[in-house]
């Protein structure tokens, strides 16, 4: 009877109040020789993309959990080439109808429009990333090597418009965060 008790406990824990579905994609790769992977998520209002290669001794590591909201982690250490590929989009529609009026005429505002990339092309090094794609677009890489990294941000609302750019070449050490959709209370 305790078995079962448990058992059903522990089911309720894991099971979501609301049931609601999602996929995850994740593998871990060590090799000696060369690896090339890719992830993509394509949907209607929001994109990932990312490509990774080595060479010599090499470890890779990706997750992608794809639901109500999308989140990525990618790793990559080799000790000889590596090269990284990754982008994230999202379109955010921010038109509302006041829910207590059926006929009362729609708040337009602007949608936003939200693109991060990474680009590295890099002689040995360790890469480090993670991306969520939800109310907010968030970006942050690590990366510790010698190449060259280009890291690009645009955010458009209508309203206000940010970019972001950064070029390095040589040795590097670098920690980058974004975050676009932080709403101010108005």
């Amino acid at each position: 009877m305790n078995k079962v008790l448990v058992a059903l406990g522990v089911l309720l824990l894991v099971m979501p109040c609301g049931l609601t579905y999602a996929d995850s994609l994740s593998s871990s790769i060590v090799c000696s020789g060369a690896t090339w992977v890719s992830s993509s998520v394509i949907s209607d209002a929001r994109s990932y993309a990312a490509h990774l290669f080595t060479s010599d001794q090499a470890v890779v590591n990706r997750t992608l959990n794809i639901g109500e909201v999308i989140t990525t982690l990618v790793s990559g250490r080799s000790t000889g080439p590596l090269g990284i590929d990754e982008y994230t989009g999202q379109a955010r529609n921010q038109t509302a109808q006041d829910p207590a009026c059926t006929f009362s005429v729609l708040n337009q505002k602007s949608g936003r429009q939200d693109d991060i990339s990474t680009h590295g092309l890099f002689i040995s090094g360790d890469y480090l990333s993670h991306r969520i794609l939800s109310e907010k677009t968030v970006a942050g890489s690590v990366v510790n090597g010698s190449g060259i990294l280009l890291t690009k941000a645009h955010s458009d609302d209508g309203n206000r418009t940010v970019s972001h750019a950064s070029d390095i070449a040589g040795s590097m050490n670098v920690t980058e965060e974004i975050v676009f959709g932080e709403e101010e209370n108005d």
